[in-house]
């Protein structure tokens, strides 16, 4: 009945050029995508606006609620155009770093100059001291500062390598004082929240005041705000993570910048943190970058791939992420199908090797008194489901907090609403029609079962939901319901 819902992690797939027509999206849609993401810092706004639209038409034909998650691109540090075929680096070369399109003022004598984008050369020079790090290239190669001369910087070469266009820059250890939001990322999130999207995620997020700031804009643009996404890649995102994680709406591992900007050893127990911490919250969670790296050009994943992403099941992950495996990969659909089947092979085992910490009730909710006793309930008497019936989603999202060993079924009345739920682990649902008052709440919830095949006659499930109003926040009771009982069916 239910094993449509046997997969409880979600699956965050990126869009790109292999999965961008409606063909493609409806593929990954009967395949299992919970959430599109659109990577901002490629394609147009007409590609991205058609992407939206296929999105949208695939989730319709398939009858599912599939969100759309724009991903701002943010301030970025990278290299400007050097010379054709690149730059060849050695240990002990020294560089200078001026703003691409502009003369270099100091002497070149002894240097190679390096432009970098305009953008932040001013910005990255005042926060720079001598003796820091900039690392090119994701980390191949590496430079230590000798001397700033704003808006220039030298810097000598320690790890060598050819450098070529456009290659990324990552400052680690040094706190950065650019804006958040970069020109072209305001003009992106206008155009995104007009399209429709359900969640925002905010690159190289380093402090609350970020969060605050994207949602500043936000509300000039709409009254109906997407979710928040805070992407944590930087040191000072870590540090703060607990008050991160508390004002967003949700936490995106971005572990490649992550790995460049404190090393890739500390990347799995930041994760493990990250992780924990959103589950005690009850914030959704996605693990992200080279899950199935290989999957971009082979049919099948490494075995630490596989491994990393069970291990992320394992952590209490509400989402995984697939990148470039399904925008540019040769396997697009492959790799989101071998990625449900790992999620389903470590749910299958999460009894023995979950390292998820039990969350425990808010004293003094009675919205989690009322969630947290119907994830038991279900347990103990045997239910097929539990139905949670809510107006803004809160509800729902505080009962998948305790982990029910049944599917989640939120039953809302707003698919765009549901469509936010795509983030939670284990979370399906359902839009019907505006509840009142006076509605046999019993048997909306039953002919929604039965007409879906969620249930047959006999079965138990919870139910919670605020009685008699049905208004937003008044979550007050749990039942144990026998689908057929409503109507005065019998089971036999």
């Amino acid at each position: 009945m239910l094993s449509s819902f046997k997969r409880r992690v979600k699956i965050v797939a990126t869009l790109g050029p292999s999965t961008c027509s409606l063909q493609q999206i409806s593929g990954l849609v009967s395949d299992g995508l919970d959430v599109a993401r659109l990577n901002f810092s490629h394609g147009s706004h007409d590609f991205h606006r058609e992407l939206f639209r296929n999105v949208r038409e695939a989730a319709s034909q398939a009858d599912r609620h599939v969100a759309i998650m724009q991903d701002l691109q943010g301030p970025k540090l990278r290299v400007g155009k050097v010379k054709a075929g690149g730059l060849e680096l050695k240990a002990g070369d020294h560089l200078l770093l001026f703003p691409e399109g502009a003369e270099p003022r100091s002497s070149l004598q002894g240097r190679i100059a390096v432009p970098i984008s305009a953008e932040i050369a001013h910005a990255i020079a005042a926060d720079l001291e001598k003796g820091a790090r900039i690392l090119f290239d994701d980390g191949r190669i590496a430079t230590r500062v000798i001397e700033v001369r704003a808006p220039e910087v030298v810097v000598e070469v320690e790890l060598g390598g050819r450098l070529t266009d456009h290659k990324g820059m990552n400052l680690p250890g040094t706190p950065l004082s650019m804006p958040c939001l970069s020109e072209k990322d305001l003009a992106d999130l206008k155009f995104g929240l007009e399209q429709g999207a359900d969640a925002v995620a905010l690159s190289f997020v380093r402090s609350v005041k970020d969060i605050e700031i994207l949602r500043q804009e936000i509300r000039k643009v709409t009254n109906n705000p997407p979710l928040v996404i805070a992407k944590i890649e930087r040191e000072e995102a870590i540090e703060e993570q607990d008050a991160i994680v508390a004002a967003t709406d949700g936490i995106l591992i971005a572990r490649g910048d992550m790995a460049v900007e404190i090393g890739p050893e500390r990347v799995p127990s930041v994760q493990k943190s990250l992780i924990r911490a959103c589950n005690e919250r009850g914030v959704p969670v996605i693990t992200a970058t080279q899950m199935l790296e290989s999957m971009i050009s082979a049919p099948t994943p490494t075995r630490a791939e596989a491994s990393d992403v069970a291990n992320a099941v394992f952590d209490g992950t509400d989402a995984v992420m697939l990148s470039g495996e399904t925008a540019a990969g040769q396997y697009p659909r492959e790799a989101l199908q071998t990625m449900v089947r790992i999620i389903q092979n470590a749910e299958h085992w999460k009894g023995d090797y979950s390292a998820h910490r039990e969350a425990l009730p808010i004293e003094g909710s009675v919205l989690d008194a009322i969630e947290a006793s119907a994830a038991f309930s279900a347990k103990q008497v045997g239910a097929v489901a539990i139905a949670c019936i809510s107006n803004s989603g809160l509800a729902v999202r505080t009962l998948a907090k305790f982990r029910p060993d049944v599917p989640v079924l939120a039953v809302l009345d707003d698919a765009a609403i549901l469509r936010k739920l795509a983030f939670i682990w284990g979370v399906r649902g359902a839009v019907i029609p505006k509840l009142v008052p006076t509605d046999d709440l019993f048997s909306v919830v039953e002919k929604m079962f039965i007409t879906r095949g969620w249930a047959q006659l006999g079965d138990l499930v919870v139910v919670t939901a605020g009685i008699p109003t049905l208004r937003r926040g008044t979550t007050n009771m749990m039942k144990v319901h026998r689908i057929g009982s409503a109507n005065g069916l019998h089971h036999t």
